[in-house]
């Protein structure tokens, strides 16, 4: 026998292949940054990613030289050092983290920092609790997830590389990366999958040597005739093969199954069936879509559709228009009623919709809302800005009525009224530094010697609507594709751009001139159709294309005022003059701004429907709101199947060797299945003693045992340079008969794992412990 192959015929050098400190470091860090990448759809850009990357890599590479140091220390002292160092680093990383942001210098842990995270988390919690996806980057998020991280890192590296488990990391990884997209009802994204797939194969690919142990020797020879060396039961072969096998397999899995999920944080849904709502001005992909779809139905008392809103954006720090987080009380509770000021008409109307085409966390509302009804799932209402967002519950396939209530004063009470002299918050008048002149400029010059706050906003309007052209493409080629101060001021050279350019230009041009003002995202108006309500009103269609976004400034007496600056779009903003003539043009003074009254509105059944839309019961979850939660599942069920995919290949290969004779797949293949049933397969026990044991202990039958118990002595014991290993004849039956055997001596239980999670895939510290 050549001197490269053992008396098993396999190679003669390591018997596994081991990774080392900076492997382990690397494999972690990998099953880390896939298990934190899915936060990117739950949390806006900010603070916390830096945070959670230096808190992790901190931990990560403690793991690493802690490892290093402690190769060639006992087990006792080297298996618990690792995870000790790493959490003690993770709280020095995350004190000083924490002590940058409450004013802190020291980086061990004191009470005060301890205090300050403790507070940092609690008001984390409170932020997730009224919030909604995508929150925005506070301090107290930041902390949380770069706290999170930090844990996930420790747990991690003490799963995978300390005990060796890498179907445990798998799951622990797949099962931490699937919650965001579950809560917020967006799936999980397709490249993750994919990332997922490739990191689960990696998991079961490298192995790691015991804690507290130097690398393997290299097996050589000693001047023995390896024909002399009692067979043992070490591994046979490297994972190579399988590994390639379970990637593929993973890859192809994460391929089949992505397009079936939504997307996370895109907006739109692969396969043309919804759009998924966004509190943001990422608008342009939803714009763009090459087939729009009907995202809502409406019918109105008054038989003119209205805008409809989602949320408003009111923060902007010169990159991006942050949505608002209001403070919110259970829908149940209503908005309360709108008081006018003396003089001021009130419009009430009511309006009912139909979703169809949208899921996401907030419903579309007309302005100002006083009152929901008909909608299923918990949903709560935000009164600063009379908007719909979700408790748990999703916009898809609902149907609800709003009662609403508009101030309507005249054009000569508009123009009494002030906007620059309000007592509106600063921070809605505030600008970031280095704003481009062209914006003030350009406000400047536009309102020109305009009498009123009023007269300067038309101005504005009508300089947007008259002067520049409304495009979905020209953004895209000339790289402004954003709400950006840059892109604004580009936008105002080239005068081209869609409703987010539009609407942050006269947002920003207001400000300048000190004036508060904001964004709202929505829908425009609706499109009549030829169908009628049980009542004859006309039935209206929103399609997805139609999402938009315009300015709001606030005016004393009056409240939030909308306009439309979007050229070729829209309705744009106007105010009649008095029918009466008696109309002397005074409002209340600055201080008296309507509020809302605290009076709850108790649910009553709609009096108004839309055609052919039967009425979601009030706690039966719609096959939109459910199907996100159910894909993503599928998917996770999917990626958790592949170990057992894995397995099936891999016997039935060896199965396939052994048809042919050969010996060492037909004994590997028994001895998985041991492991498979957790029963005991020490690789000291001679290929004899073993099927000794099994005839003795597992009731095998002593004559197949024989057979594969001389085919493996003979195979191991076969003459060097013999050519070929002796003829055996096909040992497929015997096999198959006594793994039979094995599984009928065991209970059901360990039979179910055996197939859904073979031990013998697992690493080698759980088979010690499971087998021994």
């Amino acid at each position: 026998m050549p001197a490269d192959v053992s008396a098993y015929g396999g190679p003669l050098q390591e018997r596994r292949r081991d990774g080392g400190p900076v492997a382990a470091a690397l494999l972690t860090a990998l099953g880390l940054l896939v298990t934190v990448w899915p936060l990117s759809a739950v949390v806006q850009p900010g603070s916390w990613s830096a945070g959670a990357a230096v808190t992790g890599a901190t931990v990560i590479v403690a793991g690493a030289v802690v490892r290093s140091l402690t190769r060639r220390a006992p087990a006792w002292l080297a298996t618990p050092a690792v995870p000790v160092v790493q959490f003690g680093t993770g709280l020095i990383a995350l004190t000083a983290f924490v002590a940058r942001q409450a004013g802190h210098g020291w980086l061990l842990p004191t009470p005060e920092v301890w205090r300050a995270i403790d507070a940092f988390l609690s008001a984390a919690l409170d932020e997730i609790r009224g919030g909604v996806a995508p929150l925005a980057p506070s301090p107290a998020v930041a902390v949380s997830v770069a706290a999170a991280t930090g844990l996930i890192a420790v747990m991690l590296d003490l799963v995978l590389v300390t005990l060796r488990a890498p179907l445990v990391a798998a799951v622990l990884v797949t099962a931490l990366g699937a919650v965001p997209g579950v809560i917020v009802h967006q799936g999980a994204n397709p490249v993750w999958f994919i990332g997922l797939a490739l990191a689960i194969l990696l998991f079961l690919h490298v192995r790691f040597a015991p804690p507290g142990s130097a690398r393997p020797a290299t097996v050589t020879e000693d001047g023995r005739s390896p024909a002399r060396h009692a067979p043992t039961d070490a591994p046979l072969r490297t994972r190579r093969l399988p590994a390639v096998v379970l990637g593929f397999l993973a890859v192809l899995a994460a391929l089949i199954v992505s397009p079936l999920l939504p997307l996370s944080a895109s907006g739109l849904s692969i396969g043309g069936g919804s759009t998924t709502l966004s509190a943001t001005l990422n608008l342009g992909q939803d714009l763009r879509r090459p087939s729009p779809v009907t995202a809502l139905t409406l019918i109105t008392q008054d038989g003119t559709p209205p805008y409809l809103r989602i949320a408003t954006l009111t923060r902007f720090d010169g990159s991006t228009w942050q949505p608002d987080r209001p403070s919110t009380v259970p829908l149940s509770q209503g908005f309360g009623d709108i008081t006018a000021p003396e003089g001021v008409a009130l419009h009430k109307t009511r309006t009912t919709i139909r979703t169809a085409g949208i899921s996401g966390s907030w419903l579309p509302v007309p302005y100002q809302a006083t009152a929901v009804r008909g909608e299923s799932g918990s949903w709560n209402a935000a009164g600063d800005n009379r908007t719909v967002i979700a408790a748990n519950a999703d916009a898809a396939e609902q149907n609800y009525t709003i009662d609403t209530a508009t101030l309507e004063p005249t054009l000569d009470q508009i123009r009494a009224s002030t906007a620059t002299g309000s007592n509106a918050p600063q921070d809605l008048r505030a600008l970031p530094a280095g704003l481009p002149a062209i914006i003030a400029d350009s406000a400047r010059e536009v309102v020109g010697g305009a009498a009123t706050d009023y007269d300067r906003l038309i101005a504005l309007q009508t300089w947007f609507r008259a002067g520049f052209r409304y495009s979905l493409q020209t953004p895209v080629d000339d790289g402004f594709d954003g709400t950006n101060v840059d892109a604004v001021a580009k936008f105002l050279t080239v005068r081209e751009g869609y409703c987010v350019h539009f609407a942050g230009a006269f947002a920003l041009m207001a400000r300048s001139l000190g004036m508060p003002a904001r964004i709202v995202v929505g829908y425009l108006p609706g499109t009549a159709t030829d169908r009628r309500s049980d009542d004859g009103r006309v039935v209206f269609e929103v399609s997805t294309d139609q999402l938009h976004s315009w300015p709001e400034v606030y005016f004393s007496g009056i409240g939030w005022v909308p306009f439309e600056p979007t050229a070729t779009r829209g309705v744009p903003t106007a105010f009649a003059e008095s029918s009466s003539g008696s109309d002397d043009g005074t409002l209340p003074s600055a201080g008296a701004t309507p509020q809302p009254t605290t009076s709850g509105v108790a649910k009553d059944p709609k009096n108004l429907d839309v055609p052919d839309a039967g009425a979601a019961g009030a706690s039966t979850p719609t096959v939109q709101q459910v199907m996100p939660v159910v894909w993503t599942v599928v998917g996770v069920l999917v990626v958790l199947l592949i170990p057992a995919m894995i397995r099936r290949v891999q016997t039935a290969r060896r199965r396939a060797a052994a048809g042919r004779g050969d010996a060492v797949a037909a004994w590997s293949e028994l001895r998985a299945t041991l492991q498979d049933l957790g029963l005991p397969a020490s690789s000291a026990e001679s290929p004899r003693g073993r099927g000794a044991r099994l005839v003795r202990e597992r009731g095998a039958d002593p004559a197949d045992m024989e057979v594969l118990v001389r085919a493996i002595e003979r195979s191991s014991y076969a003459r060097a340079g013999s050519g070929s290993a002796p003829d055996v004849g096909d040992l497929r039956p015997p096999l198959d008969a006594i793994r039979a055997q094995l599984r009928e001596h065991v209970s059901r239980r360990d039979r179910l794992t055996a197939v859904l999670a073979p031990r013998s895939l697992l690493g080698a510290r759980l088979l010690a412990t499971s087998t021994s």
